[in-house]
């Protein structure tokens, strides 16, 4: 069995490594998706505003692989760039 954890807080400095790094090649897609999941999915996250809620549900959403029909689509760098402007 496993017991909730505590709270934690997801801020805009997190928000902001999690894009940068997938803007920047850093952190594959996939991975920061399955993360976003996570975070998306689990209720001992919560987020320090709006900017950082839609910034993870951005990551998380991966639903332009259904729409494309590719397996390996991702969000352009300038789709990841306009994502973490709204963090500014």
């Amino acid at each position: 069995m496993i017991s909730d954890g505590p709270l934690y807080l997801v801020t805009r400095e997190g928000a902001r490594r999690l894009l940068e790094a997938v803007a920047n090649g850093q952190l594959p897609f996939d991975a920061a998706n399955y993360v976003a999941d996570c975070v998306v999915m689990n209720d001992d996250f919560d987020f320090a505003d709006e900017a950082v809620r839609d910034a993870i549900y951005f990551v998380e959403d991966d639903s332009g692989r259904f729409v494309a029909g590719e397996d390996d689509w991702r969000p352009t760098r300038e789709e990841n760039l306009a994502a973490l402007a709204m963090l500014d």
